[in-house]
Formats: C-alpha cells, sequence, structure tokens
C-alpha cells in the first residue's frame, strides 16, 4: 500500500498481468459491468486468504485505482467478521442490511465498492442484495424527482473516512452534476433518521420503487463482488443462527474501494467496443 492506496507498481503489474495473461477475464469482467453495472468474478476456493486477497485486488486494479476508506483492515481489505455485538444492520452486523451505497454523505462516494467472500455464513443467510438505482429513479414522476433533488436530506455521519472527499450534514438524492452522471445517494437507513421525517413519503415511494429491481446473490468462497455506485446499490439479507457457532466459524467478508480511472484496462476496453 501507498498510504491508504494500493501502490502503483502493484496496480501496474496486475494490468499488465490482466492484458496478457487476463484477457478472457478482463473481456468477461468488462462486458457484464457495461450491461449490469456489477458483476462477480470467482477465484478457486482452495487458494489461502492471503492469495485470494491479492487476486482479488489484481482484479480491481483492473476496474480502477484500489484503496481504503476505513482503517482496520489487512492492506487493502477492511475485514467484517460477523459479531453479535456490532449493530445488526452493520458491516460485520448479523441483522439484514438495507440496499446502499457506500458514503451517500460524502462529496467524492467511491466509484466502485467491492466484496470478497473468505468464509460464508454457515448457517446459510447473508446473501448479498443488488438494486438498480437507475431503473428506479426512472420510475418516478416529476414532483417526487423534484423533491429528491433539494440538498435537504441527512444519513449518519462521516468520520476519519480516506479519499472520498468531505462529509456532507445534507445533500440530495439525485445529485445532477453538470457534464457528469447522476450520483443517486442513496441508503436505507435515511428512512430511519428523525432529520428525513419532513420527506418521508417520497423516500418510502423511492425505496419501493428500488426493492422491485432487487435481486438476490449467495457469494460463495473466494467470490468478489464489483458494484458501480452509480448504478446499483448493495444490501444483504440476514445471516442464519449464529448462537451456535464459535466466532472464528462465522461469516468473514472484505470490502474495499476502487475510484474510477479512465486507463484502467476494463475502461479502455469499453472505449474501443464504443
Amino acid at each position: 500500500m501507498d498510504g491508504h492506496v494500493l501502490a502503483a507498481q502493484s496496480v501496474a503489474t496486475a494490468r499488465s498481468t490482466l492484458l496478457t495473461a487476463g484477457t478472457a477475464l478482463t473481456h468477461a469482467l468488462s462486458g457484464r459491468l457495461a450491461s449490469a453495472g456489477w458483476v462477480i468474478a470467482s477465484f478457486p476456493p482452495e487458494l489461502p486468504d492471503t492469495l485470494l486477497r491479492q487476486a482479488a485486488a489484481g482484479v480491481l486494479s483492473g476496474v480502477g485505482q484500489p484503496f481504503y476508506s476505513i482503517d482496520g483492515g489487512r492492506g487493502l481489505w477492511l475485514d467484517s467478521l460477523a459479531a453479535l455485538d456490532r449493530d445488526p444492520h452493520s458491516f460485520g452486523g448479523v441483522g439484514a442490511q438495507a440496499v446502499h451505497i457506500d458514503a451517500p454523505n460524502v462529496t467524492e462516494p467511491p466509484d466502485y465498492t467491492s466484496l470478497l467472500m473468505l468464509c460464508p455464513d454457515p448457517a446459510g443467510g447473508g446473501k448479498s442484495v443488488i438494486a438498480d438505482l437507475r431503473a428506479a429513479a426512472d420510475q418516478l414522476d416529476e414532483h417526487d424527482r423534484e423533491l429528491l433533488t433539494r440538498p435537504v436530506f441527512a444519513e449518519g455521519r462521516a468520520e476519519r473516512l480516506h479519499g472520498i472527499g468531505e462529509p456532507l450534514p445534507t445533500f440530495p438524492i439525485l445529485d445532477e452534476r453538470p457534464s457528469k452522471h447522476t450520483w443517486i445517494r442513496w441508503a436505507g437507513k435515511l428512512l430511519t433518521d428523525d432529520r428525513n421525517t419532513a420527506y418521508l413519503p417520497v423516500l418510502t415511494r423511492f425505496a419501493s420503487l428500488l426493492e422491485a429491481t432487487a435481486r438476490q446473490v449467495l457469494l460463495r468462497r473466494g467470490d468478489l463482488l464489483i458494484a458501480d455506485q452509480r448504478r446499483v446499490a448493495h444490501g444483504r439479507t440476514a445471516l442464519g443462527r449464529q448462537d451456535q457457532l464459535v466466532p472464528a466459524a462465522r461469516r468473514l467478508l472484505c470490502q474495499a474501494k476502487v475510484r474510477f480511472d479512465a486507463n484502467a484496462p476494463i475502461h479502455e476496453l469499453l472505449r474501443w467496443a464504443a
């Protein structure tokens, strides 16, 4: 690592490999990200954790500049071992997590987020949920769209973060920036934040539209989920019963972020295809 970003030499080495030995993988990833906004790359589950982390970091280098936004992980990756004493709906909790984008309340949310599964829930729960932000927004009527462009919404806190700009006390849900794609700054926790009470009806309507687009996938050991945050939100279903599992056997998931880089192999392929 170079600070909170993956070192430039590591990124260059990974991209060189993807452009030579990894061309089939790169084409598959670029096609799926372009069409759906998310993709799962599956690595051999028999690889040890260290090699899975390294291989996944290499693939992320093909998408952009990998980095971490929160301290406390192993190099690039923030680990999340399921724990009963955490907020059930948080990263590392055991309850359902409403669909959201990571860091909706900062000036520069991560362009991509990724989840690497090292140990699925032995109790069979914890499916990942993917929902189509743009499809939901397209269903809004003009009145609701106007309400959601107002910079009046609040969600959580943004503290001690890296590489994602400055905190936003309030923000629009539909953040339509000139010459850039619209950010849809969504998090399910907007519905339970008392600061948004006056706008709860429109938030509830958008949440319903978003839920109608959702699909579930069960990540297995070695699966890397990459999500384009300008297009899709992610969450999870509740884990199964954990009280009979020793902590070391519980679900272990890792997270890393990626900043857009037009020179990354996947985006070069998309330019050529265009």
